[in-house]
């Protein structure tokens, strides 16, 4: 019986060994190349996991890239709009106080010509100056006309008269001033052109 025991015991420890072999992940009783198969096919296993999380990640990261240039984009076109609001704002503020400065101008030529009060075409004529230095801080600037080539983008011939060749094509006379807002026409020049027949 001793001996049945002991055979008994030392398959019970085999089958023990053998479990624990196979919970550890060794198969002692798999051949070597069945072995190398299984391993290779988890490595392709792994393989194609680690190329599915790589693509994954791939889109992932030009998903972030798109939406950052969206973003950027969104951002541009923002600071854009609001420059273009500004700019066109500014535009039509001062395209309606242009009336008061060309009343302003005829006013102080009226009381230089009747000989008025100096004191009220003082008065006048600081106010028309004090007008003119806030237009010209938010980008207003006279376009100088008067002698110089006629040029349609510009100026606007109005009127034109006779002279001598070396004055053809040139402003003869101003008869309303012009301006730029920065670098953009607001009002054309009003001029009398030269011409030679």
């Amino acid at each position: 019986m001793k001996h049945k025991d002991k055979v008994e015991r030392t398959s019970a420890e085999a089958a023990e060994e053998l479990y624990t072999d196979k919970t550890l992940g060794i198969d002692v009783e798999m051949p070597a190349a069945e072995q190398a198969a299984e391993e290779d096919s988890e490595v392709q296993q792994l393989k194609k996991q680690l190329e599915e999380k790589a693509k994954q990640s791939d889109e992932n990261y030009n998903k972030f890239l798109r939406m950052q240039a969206e973003f950027d984009n969104f951002r541009k076109r923002t600071i854009k709009e609001k420059e273009e609001l500004y700019i066109v704002s500014l535009e039509r503020v001062v395209t309606e106080l242009l009336p008061i400065v060309d009343n302003m101008e005829r006013a102080i030529a009226a009381f230089k010509k009747n000989g008025l009060e100096n004191t009220y075409l003082d008065g006048v004529d600081m106010i028309q100056k004090q007008l003119f230095a806030v237009l010209e801080k938010n980008g207003l600037k006279e376009i100088e006309a008067l002698g110089m080539d006629f040029d349609p983008n510009i100026h606007h011939a109005v009127m034109q008269v006779e002279g001598s060749c070396e004055e053809e094509n040139k402003v003869k006379e101003v008869l309303q001033k012009g301006y730029f807002l920065g670098s953009k026409v607001l009002r054309p020049v009003m001029v009398q052109v030269v011409v030679n027949n």
